[in-house]
C-alpha cells in the first residue's frame, strides 16, 4: 500500500541563488525517482549504469519513504538543499531518457586509439 503523506519543506529560502524552494518535495522526489525506475527499463539489463542507477535511485526512495522531516532525508544523503537533489534527480532522468537513441552500450564502429584509456598521457 502506498504511503501518502507529506513532508513540507521547513525553509523559506534555498539560499541559492535562482533556486527557489520546493514546497512538497516528499511529492516531487518520489514521482522523479519512480519515473527514473521506469525509464531504466528500456535500457539493457546488463548495462553498468543502469544497475547501479537503479540501485542507488531504489535507495534514496527507500531513504525517502522511511524519512519522518525534509531535514532527516537530507542528513541521510548528506545533503545540503533537497532542492538540489530535485534537480539532480530531473537531469538524471533527461540523461537516461537521451541513451537509448545515444546506445552506448554498443561496440564501437571502429577501433579505439591505442592510448584512449591510458591517464595521466
Amino acid at each position: 500500500m502506498p504511503r501518502f503523506i507529506r513532508l513540507p519543506n521547513p525553509r523559506m529560502i534555498t539560499g541559492i541563488v535562482g533556486r527557489d524552494i520546493v514546497k512538497d518535495p516528499y511529492h516531487s522526489l518520489s514521482k522523479l525517482y519512480k519515473a527514473t525506475l521506469n525509464e531504466l527499463t528500456t535500457l539493457p539489463e546488463s548495462y553498468p549504469y543502469r544497475v547501479e542507477t537503479e540501485r542507488l535511485t531504489t535507495e534514496r526512495l527507500a531513504s525517502l519513504e522511511s524519512a519522518k522531516t525534509v531535514v532527516e532525508f537530507e542528513k541521510s544523503l548528506n545533503a545540503r538543499c533537497i532542492e538540489n537533489v530535485i534537480q539532480e534527480a530531473k537531469a538524471e532522468l533527461l540523461l537516461i531518457r537521451k541513451l537509448p537513441a545515444w546506445a552506448p552500450w554498443d561496440p564501437l564502429l571502429g577501433k579505439a586509439p591505442e592510448d584512449q584509456w591510458k591517464w595521466p598521457m
